[in-house]
This record gives C-alpha cells, sequence and structure tokens, in this order.
C-alpha cells in the first residue's frame, strides 16, 4: 500500500474561469493583460522615471493593443465573434485599469 500524496501548499491554476467564457484559454488571456500592462509601464520610457508627465500616449498605446491581441489570440483558437472580442476587450480593459491605477498610485505614494 503505497502512502497517500503529500498535501501541496498551493493548487493547480484553475482551468476555467472569466476567460473561458470570452472564448480564450487562460495562457493568451493572461499573455495580453500583463502585456498591455507591461506596454503601459514602459512605452515611452520607463513610469517610474516619468511619473508626473502626461500619460496619454502610454494610455492609447496599452489600451489599443488590447483589441489586437484579443482578436488574434480569439482568431488562433478558431472562436472569433464579434461578441467574444467585445467581451474580452471589456474584462481585460478594466482589469489593466485596475491593475493600473493601483500600480501608478503606489509608484506615486513611494516617490
Amino acid at each position: 500500500m503505497s502512502a497517500p500524496p503529500k498535501p501541496r501548499l498551493f493548487g493547480p491554476l484553475p482551468r476555467d474561469g472569466p476567460w473561458t467564457a470570452l472564448g480564450l484559454p487562460r495562457g493568451p488571456f493572461a499573455a495580453i493583460l500583463f502585456g498591455s500592462i507591461a506596454l503601459f509601464v514602459f512605452a515611452g520610457g520607463p513610469l517610474w522615471a516619468h511619473l508626473h508627465d502626461g500619460h496619454l500616449r502610454r494610455i492609447l498605446i496599452s489600451y489599443g493593443a488590447i483589441p489586437v491581441a484579443a482578436a488574434a489570440a480569439l482568431a488562433r483558437h478558431g472562436t472569433l465573434t464579434w461578441g467574444h472580442l467585445l467581451g474580452a476587450t471589456v474584462v481585460l480593459g478594466l482589469l489593466k485599469l485596475l491593475a493600473t491605477a493601483v500600480l501608478l498610485a503606489v509608484m506615486a505614494l513611494a516617490v
């Protein structure tokens, strides 16, 4: 008789989530989200070096990449429809808004 498996500190990442309803697998969903956040942080120079400058270019570039990347990912996985594209763009945009607002506030308070 073999011993029961040791409990893990963290379980596996969920396979289903908000990305499932949007027609995207977990990997592309996360890649688009973190890629758009990275664009916001690094477009036009590192964010921490330009905290008090205008952010319009960062905003336009980082949000503009979301529907393009979502359309490409949805097409690659065969789930490209207007509904999926709109849903993915809105959900990813809102998550990015939340993440970048918190990130910008933390950086501004730290300096």
